[in-house]
């Protein structure tokens, strides 16, 4: 009987996690395709950090745009409770306590022409990872040439997930 329970429980853990990582995406009816993950490299400024982190990422097109997707794999290197520090129409921070191993990690995304081309930043501090996105730097010059904005912003399980939309 606890074997069975153990197994049930193990099942129910594994795919929840495997859902969320094949799918994103937590409504059902999303035609959303997904995207190669996308692996940055930590820079430790103190203490014991974990060298790189996965975001998961999806993108889908309407007309006449796209509309994009990524969520922090915070599985590796948190656990407890992310939740929201920050929301604002451009931008949204969440905070995901660090497992004991990364508690004393002060660092950041190190620099990369990847982490350049993105909207978002991690900040490692005080026992948390602080995931900020922000679409600030992708917003046209002319209000007329083409819009940017944060369409969904959302916590899966521990996992944060934005998704915005870019168009003419």
């Amino acid at each position: 009987m606890l074997r069975r329970l153990l197994l049930i429980v193990s099942t129910v853990l594994f795919s929840s996690n495997v859902a969320v990582a094949a799918g994103l995406s937590p409504s059902s009816d999303d035609t959303f395709e997904r995207q190669q993950d996308l692996t940055l490299p930590i820079q430790t400024l103190e203490g014991s950090c974990p060298t790189q982190v996965r975001f998961w990422r999806e993108s889908g097109y309407f007309e006449p745009g796209e509309q994009l997707g990524i969520m922090l794999d915070v599985s590796s290197i948190g656990q407890g409770t992310t939740e929201f520090i920050d929301s604002q129409d451009d931008s949204v921070t969440f905070r995901t306590p660090l497992k004991p191993e990364f508690y004393s990690c002060i660092g950041t995304l190190a620099h990369s022409e990847e982490r350049q081309r993105r909207p978002l930043n991690l900040v490692f501090s005080q026992g948390h990872v602080y995931f900020h996105f922000d679409i600030t730097p992708l917003k046209p010059v002319r209000e007329d040439t083409y819009f940017v904005t944060i369409t969904r912003q959302e916590i899966v399980g521990q996992y944060p997930y934005v998704r915005w939309a870019v168009g003419d």
